[in-house]
């Protein structure tokens, strides 16, 4: 792919400080988008786009706005929300932000993790009313761990816990022998892993064949005292389905960092119930990630205006970078 000889990038970011990219490039002309009337009337000869904000529908709203757009790069991991009939029809290639959460998210659930053994969320609600309640806890170590997804963050998350003493497997679409980790299995082997699993962490793309993967069958195979943990897509889950088994003792608890709808509405009873674990979509933004980001997209940049090959490039008929998430 190469790039024009002058190269037009719409940033698509709240602010300049939400971005931080250099002033200038050579060669490049970059425009703030913070509106979708703004991204068809300032970007209309944009030839890049850099989505920094993922949930935005002004894309595919206003998709044809500029007749030059060659590639879109997403900055973030999950690209559901690009994979529009138009989009993927097309010869536009889409980028997204692989390797840069993998290791923060990996952390994020290994925290989640372990607050889930100390009981912490019971601690905490105990401290607030001044209540001393002596209780026992139970150890991570020795736990069976199911990691749902074997691509960078599935590959993170299941290297860390294994370093942290449990028995973690990941599984993918299909089974295959892997160099680091023996045997990745295939999601086929689900109903049969579920009933013997301590933690099970969703870290899948969001396609139309993941959504609702854990539905009410695969709920009801999880053992009474398992925790859900969901660090993917809040659709991986059949939310009502899961509301309910937390609500009936049916399982442990859950650890939530995604949702169907986000933010999470006010009345939903997820932000109550004693063994739920809610966070705003924050895995992965350890500090520093927005850099990162930029210097990723700086990179890619110089791939794109050098005519060489754009890395996480995203399989438009499949929805993810093959091979990093799947």
């Amino acid at each position: 792919m190469a790039g024009p000889e002058k190269c037009v990038v719409a940033v698509v970011a709240e602010s300049p400080e939400e971005a931080p990219l250099p002033d200038r490039v050579e060669g490049c002309e970059f425009r703030l988008i913070s509106s979708a009337e703004q991204l068809v009337a300032d970007a209309a000869d944009a030839d890049v786009v850099l989505s920094w904000q993922p949930r935005l529908d002004w894309i595919e709203r206003n998709w044809g706005w500029s007749p030059r757009l060659r590639w879109i790069n997403a900055a973030h991991a999950g690209v559901d929300h690009l994979m529009f009939p138009g989009l993927v029809r097309s010869d536009v290639t889409v980028t997204n932000a692989g390797g840069i959460f993998n290791d923060s998210i990996a952390e994020y659930v290994l925290g989640l993790a372990l607050a889930a053994c100390a009981d912490l969320p019971a601690t905490l609600r105990l401290q607030a009313r001044h209540e001393w309640l002596h209780r026992d806890t139970r150890r991570l170590a020795g736990s069976e761990v199911l990691v749902l997804g074997a691509g960078g963050i599935g590959r993170a998350v299941t290297r860390l816990m294994n370093a942290a003493g449990t028995r973690a497997r990941c599984l993918a679409r299909t089974r295959r022998e892997d160099s680091e980790f023996g045997v990745i299995g295939g999601i086929d082997e689900l109903p049969a892993l579920l009933p013997s699993a301590d933690f099970v962490v969703l870290a899948l793309p969001f396609t139309p064949q993941t959504r609702h993967i854990l539905g009410p069958a695969e709920l009801g195979l999880m053992r009474g005292d398992a925790w859900l943990v969901n660090v993917g897509r809040g659709a991986l889950v059949d939310e009502p389905a899961l509301t309910g088994a937390l609500m009936g003792g049916r399982i442990g608890g859950a650890a939530l960092d995604v949702f169907e709808t986000e933010p999470l509405p006010a009345d939903s009873p997820l932000w109550d119930l004693p063994n739920v674990i809610v966070s705003p979509h924050m895995s992965g933004d350890a500090r520093g990630w927005e850099r990162a980001m930029a210097d990723l997209f700086l990179d890619q940049l110089k791939r794109y205006r050098a005519g060489e090959p754009l890395v996480n490039v995203v399989d438009k008929s499949l929805g993810f970078v093959p091979g990093s998430r799947v």
